[in-house]
């Protein structure tokens, strides 16, 4: 019983240590891809590429930066005049799980801001 628990312990490290959580290219894929379970998010005059690279920037840059939440809340559902930005490591990580765990048209709805 113990060698299961310890085989079980060392699988779980090794999952966590390969990263499979969300990053910037999945989330953004998830945001505005087409295929799969892609939301295909789209606006007017902006192309799903453009989408998708702006996404990529503004995710890699905040991560990029370290810093705290400082109020970032992605649950908090966001109006169409507000204009929120991730500015470091920590509010990108937080929205990175926002995405992969909301459902599109809640997306579309202002949840996990920003969507571009």
């Amino acid at each position: 019983m113990h060698r299961l628990v310890a085989v079980s312990l060392v699988a779980a490290a090794a999952l966590a240590a390969t990263g499979c959580g969300p990053n910037c290219q999945s989330t953004c894929e998830r945001l505005y891809g087409t295929t799969g379970e892609s939301c295909s998010i789209s606006r007017p005059g902006t192309t799903a590429t453009e989408l998708l690279t702006r996404c990529s920037n503004e995710c890699e840059g905040a991560l990029s930066v370290p810093g705290e939440l400082e109020g970032y809340d992605p649950n908090e559902r966001q109006g169409s005049s507000a204009s929120v930005q991730l500015e470091n490591e920590k509010q990108a990580a937080i929205w990175m799980d926002c995405i992969a765990e909301t459902a599109c048209e809640d997306l579309n709805k202002g949840y996990c801001a920003p969507v571009w």
